[in-house]
C-alpha cells in the first residue's frame, strides 16, 4: 500500500509540475499578444492623428482654392 501511495504521490507531483510548465507558457503567450495589441494600439493612435492633420490641411485649402476645369480639346 506504501508504494501505491508514493507512485501516487510522484505522479500527481509530476502532473502538477507539468500544469505549472502549461499556466507558465500561457501566461508567457498572453503578454507577447498584450505587447503586440498595445503596438497596434500605439500606431492606429498615430496614425489617426495624421488623417486628422490631413483632413484639416484638406480643408483649408478647399476654401482658399477654385476648382479649376480644363478643357480638352
Amino acid at each position: 500500500m506504501a508504494k501505491g501511495i508514493s507512485t501516487l504521490e510522484k505522479n500527481t507531483s509530476a502532473s502538477f509540475g507539468y500544469v505549472k510548465k502549461d499556466v507558465l507558457m500561457l501566461n508567457d503567450s498572453f503578454s507577447d499578444l498584450h505587447d503586440k495589441f498595445e503596438k497596434v494600439l500605439s500606431s492606429y493612435d498615430s496614425i489617426l492623428e495624421e488623417v486628422k492633420t490631413l483632413k484639416k490641411e484638406v480643408e483649408s485649402l478647399k476654401g482658399k482654392k477654385k476648382v479649376v476645369v480644363k478643357k480638352r480639346v
